[in-house]
């Protein structure tokens, strides 16, 4: 492995589609299990606090060669099918207006944001935090299960209006508390608003219903001069100038499958830092290191010149990405990203 030389400045200048010394590494989350088989020693779930140890989980990330360490703060929106599995995509917990009353709303005291008031004290020389939240589309879909969230696009448009009012206004004062947070360089949301064939809903739904919360989330950064992360799958073209006027500085992960990162380079490049791109199916799953090497050396060799990229998967880390694998992108984006 190589030497871990952490520097935030360098994750920083690429997010401002600058040229680094070395192309960094940029990673939405990382599975527990993948973690704790890196260190040899758990880590913990930081999603449910059980058993979390947020030292194992900054040694990790330094170790592992990030400039940053990504962490959110604590906080749970009920869904039907409970904290962890996929919610009901037919009907969630509201579905009229009664249900909307008896919704548990959490409130801001309910938030725990333990984690990003610990972590500076903690953080190796040279790293950074990157905070951010979850998605205000996907919280506002799954509360209310996707098909009745869009019939309700029609049918009861105040009642949509009205869980993102709830939704919206929640998290961006999360936002905004953990903007302030002590050695945080930048923020992170993540919202799928896309399939791999395009986006999930019509651009003017989210231009009526989203896109507003997106702007107060970048006037949060831009009065903290934080670079504005979004994440999402799928086919973003058709909404990537709602994006861009929006203010996003980065786009994670320009998932193969939806998106030609060399289109991307060419119509974005200046404007809007790339992050990702190694295919997570092949070669990150059923790859060989050999293969995963191959596959960075190449991203690196069309997208890298210029500045304003990130190396990274093309969606997450999950538990089914071996080892090796993962070590082997970390480690020839090191090796190959060097730019001279």
């Amino acid at each position: 492995m190589f030497k871990p030389s952490p520097d935030f400045r360098r994750f920083a200048a690429a997010l401002r589609c600058r040229q680094p010394d070395r192309v960094p590494l940029g990673e939405l989350w990382i599975d527990q299990a993948v973690m704790e088989a890196f260190l040899g020693r758990p880590v913990g779930s930081h999603d449910t606090g059980e058993g979390y140890d947020l030292q194992a989980e900054i040694e990790f990330w330094y170790r592992a060669g990030y400039d940053y360490i990504h962490i959110e703060p604590r906080y749970f929106f009920p869904k039907k099918s409970g904290r962890n599995p996929s919610p009901d995509e037919h009907a969630g917990l509201i579905t009229s207006w009664q249900d909307f009353h008896s919704y548990p709303w959490p409130s801001l005291d309910q938030v725990d944001f333990s984690s990003l008031e610990a972590a500076p004290s903690m953080l190796p020389d040279g790293m950074g935090i990157i905070a951010g939240t979850s998605g205000i589309f996907e919280d506002a879909w799954m509360i209310m299960g996707f098909e009745t969230f869009c019939t309700a696009l029609y049918d009861q448009p105040d009642l949509v209006a009205a869980v993102f009012q709830k939704v919206g206004s929640m998290i961006v004062e999360i936002f905004r508390r953990a903007a302030n947070s002590p050695r945080v360089g930048a923020m992170w949301i993540s919202d799928d608003l896309a399939y791999t064939s395009g986006p999930m809903l019509a651009p003017k739904v989210f231009r009526r219903w989203l896109y507003p919360w997106y702007r107060q989330l970048k006037t949060i950064s831009q009065k903290r001069s934080l670079p504005l992360l979004f994440h999402s799958d799928g086919n973003l073209w058709p909404l990537i100038e709602d994006l861009q006027e929006i203010g996003f500085d980065a786009l994670q992960p320009v998932e193969p499958k939806a998106m030609d990162i060399r289109e991307a380079k060419s119509r974005l490049q200046g404007k809007v830092c790339l992050i990702g791109n190694v295919g997570l199916d092949f070669p990150l799953t059923r790859g060989t290191p050999s293969d995963v090497e191959a596959a960075v050396r190449e991203l690196i060799r069309v997208v890298a010149p210029g500045g304003g990229y990130c190396l990274g998967s093309s969606n997450t880390i999950p538990f089914y990405v071996p080892l090796e694998n993962f070590v082997a992108m970390n480690e020839a984006c090191i090796r190959y990203g060097k730019y001279v």
